[in-house]
């Protein structure tokens, strides 16, 4: 049988917030940027979220029972683009990022 290769993305960009809502306007900004530049991509990868649970004593030294508990989750995506367009690098480059997103260019 004959395996079926898998090209490695030119480049990949991870993107990473506390913020639902503003991942995903970002991500699309992203996405329109590439696509305006002709860069061959796959569409946003929904990755999973990540859940920190912290647990709280409310009384700082007896009751132990009385305890208050936070979670903070942090929400993933994901592009891959196969193939770059001629001016894919300096639109990428003029895009403004909100603060709360944190952009990830593994090299």
């Amino acid at each position: 049988m004959a395996k079926t290769q898998t090209s490695k993305p030119a480049m990949r960009i991870k993107f990473k917030s506390y913020d639902l809502r503003m991942l995903d306007a970002t991500v699309a900004k992203v996405m329109a940027v590439l696509i305006k530049s002709w860069a061959k991509i796959k569409w946003p990868i929904m990755l999973p979220k990540r859940r920190k649970m912290y647990t709280v004593l409310k009384a700082p030294f007896v009751y132990k029972d009385a305890r208050e508990q936070f979670e903070r989750i942090t929400y993933s995506r994901m592009i891959d683009i196969e193939k770059l367009g001629e001016k894919t690098i300096e639109y990428l480059n003029n895009v403004q990022i909100p603060v709360g997103v944190m952009v990830d260019l593994p090299r």
